[in-house]
């Protein structure tokens, strides 16, 4: 070989070396509301993102308050027809204090519910099945014996079967272990402390964030993984510092009510005097955090993650699909976030 011939030859090598390797990203949404009922704004979100799939949340599994035994809550109602554009994924979200003890038989009770609540979807556009376990060190004994258990049922045979990680489970990956899974949906949000008061915010925080994900945990992550951002907001309520919950339907106009609360730091409100908002009764001094899911903060978390890329073409999924959180995210600036991932 010449000079000339082997210094074309490296000139070629380096610029395939350097060359972007395009992602075909599929963008989806989450749906956590219990009834679906063909929205038009969300519809329009769904058309026009667009998206290709629908997590859709079918039941939650809590224990029984009484028998102290695992009952499906929150069951799924369908009161429209799904969007002919996309495959849909069933969900099914499993409180961890379910696997303080094994049972052999929630697997196909579980099987058995989601198979009659999907009885309406075609085979053809269920792809996969979810399911969303914050477990711990102490519970992934039972719960990935769970899921050994349900991949044998025949609902869910010819599936992918897929897990969400937590961010502390990326992170402390020997002791949080990998669940027994083809595939897991890696949750970007609520990566913060929510129970600490303070002027942090819980939800979405690019420094928290690059704590968890270090420099190559993602990239490095034994199963392939799926992205979700989040699109939502809370208030949430402190009393003499301790943390009370969160807020539901109050929002930044009723806390810019400066009659009722004075604003201090970025997010921290202080009642002024006894008031009753929303249903909520509130004490003078009692402080309310208001956390958000800002574009600003959206999109340079999309960065960060998107500069670990796994060899595989992600989904990147927007948690949740709400008519009235969606306001406050134009179209295009979620197009520009999941296509950062290509």
């Amino acid at each position: 070989m010449t000079p000339r011939i082997l210094l074309i030859c490296l000139l070629l090598l380096c610029a395939a070396c350097n060359t972007h390797v395009q992602r075909k990203v599929t963008p989806a949404f989450y749906y956590w509301k219990q009834t679906w009922t063909g929205n038009t704004t969300e519809l329009q979100y769904v058309q026009q993102l667009p998206a290709k799939r629908l997590y859709i949340k079918m039941f939650d599994v809590d224990l029984d308050e009484i028998t102290k035994e695992p009952v499906p809550v929150a069951i799924f109602r369908q009161r429209a027809p799904f969007p002919d554009s996309v495959d849909i994924v069933p969900v099914v979200f499993v409180m961890n204090e379910v696997w303080e003890k094994a049972d052999s038989n929630l697997a196909p009770k579980i099987a058995r519910l989601l198979q009659q609540l999907c009885d309406s979807i075609p085979a053809a556009r269920m792809p996969e099945i979810q399911l969303d376990c914050d477990w711990t060190k102490t519970t992934r004994a039972n719960y990935f014996s769970f899921i050994q258990q349900i991949k044998k049922q025949p609902f869910f045979q010819h599936r992918q079967l897929s897990a969400t990680i937590r961010m502390y489970q990326l992170k402390y990956l020997t002791s949080s272990g990998v669940p027994p899974v083809d595939k897991g949906l890696l949750m970007c949000y609520n990566m913060g402390d929510l129970h600490k008061p303070g002027d942090h915010n819980s939800i979405l925080d690019v420094a928290t964030m690059t704590s968890y994900i270090g420099n190559d945990r993602i990239a490095g992550y034994p199963l392939p993984l799926d992205i979700a951002l989040p699109l939502f907001e809370w208030s949430v309520l402190f009393r003499n510092g301790q943390y009370i919950g969160i807020l539901r339907n109050v929002g930044e106009k009723e806390l810019r009510n400066t009659l009722l609360f004075t604003h201090s730091g970025e997010r921290l409100y202080t009642v002024q005097k006894d008031t009753l908002i929303s249903g909520y009764p509130l004490q003078k001094g009692n402080v309310v955090r208001r956390e958000t899911s800002d574009h600003k903060a959206l999109e340079a978390s999309a960065r960060l993650v998107a500069q670990q890329r796994q060899a595989y073409d992600p989904i990147i999924i927007f948690y949740h699909l709400d008519s009235v959180t969606l306001h406050n995210y134009p179209l295009d600036e979620l197009q520009k976030i999941y296509r950062l991932f290509n």
